[in-house]
């Protein structure tokens, strides 16, 4: 039987004597008084930690996010995908090229740490929920077009498309840097590097 369940009980059986006409009354106050004040005491903590264990839950998931996130706007930066795509444009409106492929490796198994928390988005803000999921669908958007076999590659593609591509890329990097801003509201010291010194935000 649960716990709480034995003490309500108790609390009952020691409250009972109080609607009987004895010489037990007394007792029996001052019997329900220590039981409801035991149930409380029993409930104050209880109470306490699991505020706390969701706390630090919330925590853990908006840090894991933030490192993801952060990790692919570095990735993104450091391999020039938004700039190659804007090259690619520039060749389109100058004549250079009528079409064009572009191809881009990208591991099977992606974005795991989005994956592994969904169960978990939950805690955070309900803004803040809404724009990590869109990030993610255009993230993956953007994947499933210039991954092999995608509509970048697949045939050579024209102008429409890449404009598109760079788009989604644009939205998507607008919406991880609100995001990494959102987190650091709540948590400061998600900026912080293992030095202890504030990571700007990658210009991409």
């Amino acid at each position: 039987m649960d716990p709480s369940h034995l003490q309500t009980i108790e609390i009952l059986k020691a409250a009972k004597p109080l609607f009987d006409n004895g010489a037990g009354y007394w007792v029996a106050a001052v019997g329900a008084l220590g039981a409801i004040g035991g149930a409380f005491a029993a409930y104050v903590p209880n109470r306490l930690m699991a505020r706390h264990q969701r706390e630090e839950l919330r925590k853990s998931t908006a840090f894991q996010l933030y490192s993801e996130i952060r990790a692919t706007l570095e990735v993104v930066q450091h391999r020039g995908y938004i700039d190659s795509l804007r090259e690619i444009l520039v060749a389109f409106d100058s004549k250079a090229i009528s079409s064009w492929n572009y191809t881009v490796q990208v591991p099977d198994e992606r974005f795991i740490i989005f994956k592994s928390n969904l169960g978990n988005l939950g805690l955070l803000p309900p803004s803040a929920q809404g724009q990590i999921v869109l990030l993610y669908q255009l993230l993956e958007a953007v994947t499933q077009d210039i991954k092999p076999g995608g509509m970048l590659n697949a045939a050579p593609a024209g102008r429409e498309a890449f404009a598109e591509a760079l788009t989604l890329c644009e939205r998507a990097v607008a919406i991880a840097k609100q995001i990494l801003g959102d987190i650091e509201k709540l948590y400061p010291d998600a900026a912080l590097a293992p030095t202890g010194r504030a990571i700007p935000l990658v210009n991409v």
